[in-house]
């Protein structure tokens, strides 16, 4: 691939000295190469391109965010990290120089993965649709009563089910909120996504695979201010009778690779969760 691969790059990062000095060494770097660079602030402006894409400087929480950009734009995605997991982002930081070299090159990958979609249908709002990387949550605060749910599959009636909330995980999310309340990890290319609850009431309340052609739908049946989440930002307060269904996202979230990413590794290196 020649060096004319990539003209528009997008750098997402949160305010903070180190990352201010890593992202202005990137833009120096591409700007010198002839690439427009667009900051933060100004990256809703690049078109979508099969030239252009979104770097995330920062751990997972800004990867997350950056995705989200990526997906309104239908760009991949490349993740630096600068923080303390980085069990999203591709690259660690110290590689920076020669991330910036390898991608000038065009010599790297994109990887699609399958993201969530949740429509939300209150009584008293208009409906709303959210896209969540990682996963799609709703739970009740200290102050509400347990929440109890109402759940269909595909418009079969499931059960009803009482519970401090629940967790909604596409397989890239297995290994974030849903792995610690005891969910499955699941390789990221398994087209599947979870469903956990957290505390649920009864002790027989286990966490459950769909497939990607599944749509389950959830109706509150309490009176509550309950926090409706995605990716760990909270979007709405859903109360009595207000409903959500989730399902398989329409477009898919792009993931540049430098080189080839063994999932298993990962989960030893940040987890150690093997031998």
């Amino acid at each position: 691939m020649g060096e004319a691969e990539i003209t528009k790059i997008g750098i997402f990062y949160l305010h903070d000295a180190y990352t201010e000095e890593a992202a202005k060494e990137l833009s120096n770097f591409f700007t010198k190469k002839g690439v427009e660079v667009y900051f933060k602030e100004d990256i809703e402006r690049i078109e979508s391109s099969d030239r252009a894409l979104i770097i995330s400087l920062g751990g997972d929480g800004t990867f997350l965010r950056a995705s989200h950009i990526a997906l309104d734009k239908r760009l991949p995605v490349l993740g630096i990290n600068l923080g303390s997991l980085g069990f999203l982002t591709d690259v660690e930081g110290i590689d920076i120089n020669s991330v910036a070299e390898t991608l000038i090159k065009g010599n790297f990958y994109v990887e699609e993965r399958n993201v969530l979609k949740a429509i939300i249908v209150g009584e008293s709002k208009e409906k709303e649709t959210v896209y969540a990387v990682n996963d799609v949550v709703l739970l009740r605060s200290v102050t509400d009563k347990i929440l109890q749910l109402e759940l269909t599959v595909n418009g079969m009636n499931v059960g009803r089910f009482r519970a401090d909330g629940l967790v909604f995980s596409t397989s890239t999310g297995s290994t974030a909120y849903s792995l610690s309340l005891g969910g499955p990890i699941v390789v990221p290319q398994a087209p599947v996504f979870s469903l956990v609850f957290v505390a649920p009431h009864k002790l027989s309340v286990r966490p459950i695979i769909f497939s990607l052609e599944d749509r389950v739908s959830a109706r509150i049946l309490s009176s509550g201010n309950f926090s409706f989440q995605r990716d760990g930002e909270e979007i709405f307060k859903l109360g009595l009778y207000d409903r959500f269904c989730v399902e398989k996202g329409e477009y898919n979230l792009k993931i540049v690779h430098l080189k080839q990413k063994n999932f298993f590794e990962v989960l030893n290196k940040k987890f150690e969760w093997g031998i």
